[in-house]
């Protein structure tokens, strides 16, 4: 392409290196700093506005810069694989190393000394590990041992108030009612349960025997007795008038049908009240 302005032709030629040549009718029209490298073309002067030079050293840089980079990377790539993700952490643990490494030329610290120092190093951090590990064991431990307690437990009373409750509600036990929750509150002062899951009538650690002599009193004779430390619990006969005698007297001095008809807490409250307690 070529362009004139006034007595100067610019001339850009894109030669087998692309470098714009300008074109000038004397050597005396280009400026100084553009003379060096100038050449007489058919009666004119030529200038590369990028002389060669200039380009093929800027082409051998760039060269230079691209094979120090593929260097570098393969450089950092090796390293990596030794130095880790965290350099700050190989850096804090090559100090270490050179420490100890120095201790050792210092004579204050011997090579079989240095292996034991590392192994009790080791061996501190695995114990320290291992006996938090156990703590936290053992509070999990405790934890459940509390709670198979609390349902063991619950588990337990909960056979003594099945077999005391089928007890006072038969017929034939004559207890009233209304009284079950007090007589559930004495009977857990009397029964225990073993690990088989059987009802047995303890006073202290003595087993209390029932009519046979032989095996542990069961709640139905439990309740026989419990009727002369008791009588307010238990329903009353018609047969012993208004004021009653013994064990079975009413109460008060009220008849059996009167007191049979008060309710279960005034029944318990006029019982309580006989025997003096509030």
């Amino acid at each position: 392409m070529v362009c004139r302005l006034g007595e100067l032709q610019l001339n850009f030629n894109l030669g087998e290196d692309r470098m714009p040549e300008i074109t000038f009718d004397t050597l005396d029209a280009i400026p100084e700093g553009l003379r060096e490298g100038a050449k007489q073309v058919d009666g004119k002067v030529v200038i590369n506005v990028v002389p060669k030079s200039k380009l093929d050293e800027f082409r051998d840089n760039n060269l230079t810069l691209s094979q120090e980079r593929d260097t570098l990377k393969s450089s950092v790539a090796t390293l990596s694989q030794i130095v880790g993700e965290d350099p700050s952490a190989f850096a804090a643990e090559l100090e270490n190393l050179r420490s100890t490494s120095q201790q050792v030329k210092d004579g204050k610290l011997k090579g079989t000394d240095a292996i034991e120092q590392e192994v009790n190093n080791r061996v501190s951090s695995m114990k320290s590990d291992y006996e938090r590990r156990l703590q936290e064991a053992s509070k999990e431990t405790v934890a459940w041992k509390d709670k198979a307690t609390s349902s063991d437990q619950k588990f337990r009373r909960s056979l003594i108030d099945r077999s005391v409750t089928n007890a006072v509600l038969a017929e034939a036990s004559g207890a009233q009612p209304q009284a079950l929750p007090d007589i559930l509150s004495r009977a857990y002062g009397v029964f225990t349960v073993d690990d088989n899951g059987t009802l047995i009538a303890r006073d202290g650690e003595a087993t209390i025997y029932g009519a046979d002599g032989a095996t542990p009193m069961t709640p139905a004779e439990w309740l026989e007795k419990l009727k002369e430390q008791a009588p307010y619990f238990f329903k009353t006969s018609n047969g012993g008038g208004a004021g009653g005698s013994g064990n079975n007297a009413v109460p008060g001095g009220m008849s059996a049908e009167d007191f049979n008809n008060l309710s279960g807490a005034q029944q318990l409250a006029l019982a309580r009240k006989a025997q003096g307690r509030k």
